[in-house]
């Protein structure tokens, strides 16, 4: 398996001790202890939602109790303390967050070990070097059928119309302050976080262009993705962050964790979506890819 040499000091630390008991008493049965579950943390997207369902099913699967909570704003400190043991994320978003510094590493590698040292010691992280939540530019069919087919035509054209964003593209070098430096774009924005709301605004004509996250389902499949010729778009890789306690603590669970992130895809991430968005609840998508791909 491809740790990337991302998991920190995980071991297994065993202890045993002995009760003298008198020869004329009968023990009473000790109480069963039973271990509190792991807590994986949800961001409130469509696609993080499937993945801590991936992991926390994982988890269920090898025999440990676990649960999807919301992760919310300071997922650093509940990592840090135990109350969120696992949380799905994705590399270069959270060095953007954590890092002081103006432009990030050239590679995935640099750039998921500086990620990794930015949040130890007390989280550690395991990479899922298959899905990349990069952001892409989507026009309509019509539009790139008219001639804009690439971002650098997008310059005199932007002007005048309004372009969809999730909050995440507003300071992201590839986000908007890209699409204005590098390409002169001048859209109006509007913030828009639902990947589905995103995708029926352009459709609809409402919106000219959107961005999108390459793991986000938008249920319109005659969008085209604009070509970057400059190449200005930065790879995003999921990540699982963990408590790096429970790699001390338990590192079966670590293992079980690790199947999802060594075996899933961006194209398995959203199709999985697609089913969610026909009716199919997470948690059934979840387990069903988990028994497909043999962790379950």
């Amino acid at each position: 398996m491809d740790r990337r040499g991302l998991l920190l000091a995980t071991g297994a630390l065993l202890a045993a001790g002995c009760a003298r008991v008198s020869p004329l008493a009968v023990p009473s049965p000790s109480p069963t202890v039973r271990a509190k579950p792991l807590a994986v943390g949800d961001d409130g997207t469509p696609a993080g939602a499937l993945v801590a369902q991936l992991v926390c099913r994982a988890l269920l699967a090898k025999g440990r109790s676990a649960s999807v909570t919301a992760a919310g704003a300071d997922w650093q400190a509940a990592l840090g303390d135990g109350s969120l043991a696992a949380y799905p994320a994705y590399g270069a978003t959270l060095w953007a967050q954590l890092s002081d510094d103006d432009e990030p590493p050239a590679g995935v590698d640099e750039l998921l070990s500086d990620v990794a040292s930015l949040v130890a010691p007390e989280v550690s992280m395991l990479a899922a070097s298959g899905v990349d939540g990069g952001l892409v530019w989507l026009v309509t069919g019509r539009t790139a059928g008219a001639g804009i087919t690439g971002l650098d035509r997008i310059a005199a054209w932007s002007k005048g119309k309004v372009a969809a964003v999730p909050a995440v593209a507003a300071s992201r070098s590839d986000g908007v302050p890209g699409i204005e430096g590098v390409y002169r774009a001048a859209f109006r924005l509007a913030t828009v976080e639902d990947p589905a709301q995103r995708a029926a605004q352009l459709v609809s004509g409402k919106v000219a262009l959107a961005a999108f996250r390459r793991t986000e389902y938008t249920g319109e499949p005659t969008l085209v993705a604009l070509a970057d010729p400059d190449r200005f778009a930065v790879t995003d890789p999921l990540v699982v962050l963990l408590d790096s306690a429970l790699g001390e603590a338990e590192p079966e669970a670590v293992l079980a964790i690790s199947g999802v992130t060594d075996l899933l895809t961006t194209e398995a991430l959203v199709e999985l979506q697609s089913r969610v968005a026909d009716g199919s609840s997470v948690g059934d998508v979840a387990g069903e890819w988990l028994s497909t791909n043999g962790l379950a």
